[in-house]
């Protein structure tokens, strides 16, 4: 695995990262190899809805709560 270093973090910031490992039970490098994981993760989905909306633009889609509505009233 690769290695990674990170300068200039800002103090305040390093210690809610630690707080929060620990809130966790996890170590610092743990939460934060989570965290980097995670938001690698989201990039890709936020690309995937792109591509959907991007699909789906332009497109009449029906309002769903209307449908609900009239569902209930019957």
């Amino acid at each position: 695995m690769a290695e990674l270093v990170i300068k200039d973090v800002d103090d305040a910031t390093l210690e809610k990262l630690a707080k929060q490992a620990e809130a966790f039970g996890r170590s610092l490098q743990e939460e934060l190899k989570i965290i980097l994981s995670r938001a690698a993760q989201f990039a890709e989905v936020r690309r995937s809805a792109a591509e959907m909306r991007a699909k789906l633009g332009g497109r009449h889609h029906t309002d769903s709560i209307e449908l609900l509505r009239e569902d209930r009233s019957r």
